[in-house]
């Protein structure tokens, strides 16, 4: 009786949530069923109910989904309210302090020789604290909370742009190395082919046994070369996890970047501008600042106004009686450091030289961001070029080969000529994958150098992360009148939290970097994401132009 196959059974793919995508994974076992109109429905309704289309990952749905789970950027977001915090308490030391304190007392004593004596008694005492002026010392501390949330929310935008630039990375990354397996795998294919032909050709005296051991030679390196590079596409794939969250599926082509500004002045402006690295530095510099202005403070008085209650009572718990005792004490303390053995100047001292090494902190930062803007260009330039030459070089490569290829057959190449013919080839596809790399990670360290890097650019759906908004929930939490008013006196007489800035240490005056040129011009998205045409299928190219076949491409099976 005639059968019919039952259709491959499929699951949802697992790597991406949410996507929509599908694979086979198993085989129903051929099924018997008969070829009746019953039968053709059934497999027919089966067939309507198996989902073969599949949804591919674009590189917005991977930035998207390591920007919400990333655990690096939840752990910098986590921090960011921790400073937060520092700063409400830091001002909260302007703020009235209130502690009330009940103490309940039991005493039996026994006389030697007399009777036995006990009592019970209770004593509450309510105290309130109010600084009133500290020298400019709370002063200091709470503007350097306030440079520490502000060089905080650039740490973060750093590890913003970081996450993005290792989602592109590792993206890109992955789509380079599944390509570089398809041509190892090809490579293994020709040289299997090659070594076919020639162990048949050795059998008829065409070629020689030497021949037949170079093939065998060449196909033993390429099959190495094979497991290096399915290797490093489980690497590749393994840090797609690590960054993005999941595992890799059908990825995408490589989308357009941000646009890169015109001439390499004007990134370098950019970087000194928005550069994340070279802001945390200002605002390190700005914190020790006025954590030397606070140290400046302890030099000077303090004034403070107290107030205590106490209530005294005979018993546990009573209120009034005739036992009962009540207290109010109110007093301003004023404290004036006399000699503390040089340890106050000390202390200055040290916050000063603090504060002159983060000065030069803002030139080592301001460099290193016009290096990497530098670098980014440079590499990013060259890359571009290697694409649009590497791009000729590799039909160039395939004509050559297929050439070779037919010659050899004709008697006219010898067999290692055309394994050269085939490495050459093969080296120039492999190069071109790695300067296509090349120029998208270039691309995004460019505008990360230059602080034009963010998850938004790229996946416009995602909501950003608004750092501030926390900041704001929380900076007038505990906050009083008499805070404010405490913090307007701090200022009489006091340090100002921001001192004064070498030039020349915080290198304003440092040239930029000469000028290495203009961009080579950006290959376009068309070429950067072409299939490359596999080495088996070659095309040999006639003197007029046409590309053709070998007319003895069927013996060799190329």
């Amino acid at each position: 009786m005639p059968v019919y196959e039952a259709p491959p059974v499929v699951e949802p793919l697992r790597s991406p949530p949410n996507r929509g995508n599908f694979r086979v994974i198993s085989i129903v076992s051929r099924a018997s069923l008969p070829k009746t109109k019953v039968g053709r429905l059934a497999c027919a309704a089966l067939a309507l109910c198996v989902p073969f289309a599949t949804s591919a990952e674009t590189l917005a749905d991977a930035i998207a989904s390591a920007y919400d789970r990333n655990p690096q950027l939840v752990q910098q977001r986590y921090l960011q309210k921790a400073r937060d915090e520092g700063y409400v308490q830091s001002r909260a030391q302007y703020g009235p302090t209130v502690t009330a304190q009940t103490q309940g007392q039991h005493t039996h004593i026994t006389p030697l020789g007399f009777l036995a004596t006990e009592g019970t008694s209770q004593e509450t005492t309510l105290s309130i604290t109010q600084p009133l002026y500290s020298s400019g010392r709370i002063r200091g501390q709470v503007a350097a909370a306030k440079a520490g949330v502000l060089g905080g929310r650039e740490a973060l935008r750093q590890t913003e742009q970081q996450v993005v630039q290792d989602v592109i990375q590792v993206y890109a990354g992955v789509l380079r190395d599944e390509a570089r397996v398809e041509i190892g795998r090809e490579n293994v294919t020709v040289l299997e082919r090659q070594l076919q032909q020639n162990a048949k050709r050795h059998q008829y005296g065409d070629v020689t046994q030497t021949d037949v051991l170079q093939s065998d030679a060449r196909l033993a390196a390429a099959q190495i070369q094979l497991a290096q590079l399915e290797a490093n596409l489980a690497v590749s794939r393994a840090q797609y996890l690590q960054i993005v969250g999941h595992n890799p599926g059908n990825l995408d082509p490589l989308p357009q970047l941000g646009t890169l500004p015109p001439t390499i002045d004007d990134a370098f402006i950019l970087a000194d501008q928005n550069n994340p690295s070279l802001r945390i530095a200002e605002y390190s510099e700005a914190q020790s600042s006025a954590n030397a202005a606070a140290t400046r403070g302890e030099q000077g008085p303090t004034i403070s106004l107290n107030g205590e209650g106490i209530y005294r009572n005979k018993g546990l718990f009573r209120v009034g009686g005739a036992n009962a005792q009540r207290e109010a004490v109110a007093a301003f303390t004023i404290t004036q450091p006399i000699f503390s053995g040089g340890a106050v100047q000390s202390r200055i001292r040290e916050a000063d030289a603090r504060n002159r090494a983060d000065q030069a902190g803002i030139d080592i930062a301001r460099r290193q961001a016009l290096t990497s803007v530098t670098n980014a260009w440079v590499t990013l330039s060259s890359a571009r070029v290697a694409v649009s030459t590497g791009q000729r070089q590799v039909e160039s490569a395939q004509a050559a080969f297929a050439g070779m290829s037919c010659e050899e057959l004709n008697g006219l190449r010898s067999t290692i000529e055309t394994l050269n013919a085939e490495e050459e080839l093969q080296s120039a596809q492999l190069s071109l994958l790695q300067s296509r790399y090349n120029v998208y990670v270039s691309h995004a360290a460019l505008l990360a150098a230059t602080g034009e890097l963010s998850a938004q650019q790229i996946a416009s759906g995602v909501t950003a992360y608004d750092p501030e908004a926390n900041f704001k929930h929380v900076r007038v939490s505990g906050l009083t009148p008499l805070a404010l008013i405490a913090s307007s006196v701090d200022r009489i007489g006091s340090a100002s939290p921001r001192g004064p800035l070498s030039a020349d240490l915080s290198g304003a005056n440092v040239p930029h970097p000469q000028n290495p040129g203009n961009l080579a011009a950006s290959p376009d998205r068309e070429l950067m994401n072409r299939h490359l045409t596999p080495i088996t299928k070659s095309p040999l190219k006639l003197p007029n132009g046409d590309a053709a076949r070998c007319p003895l491409n069927d013996i060799r099976g190329r």
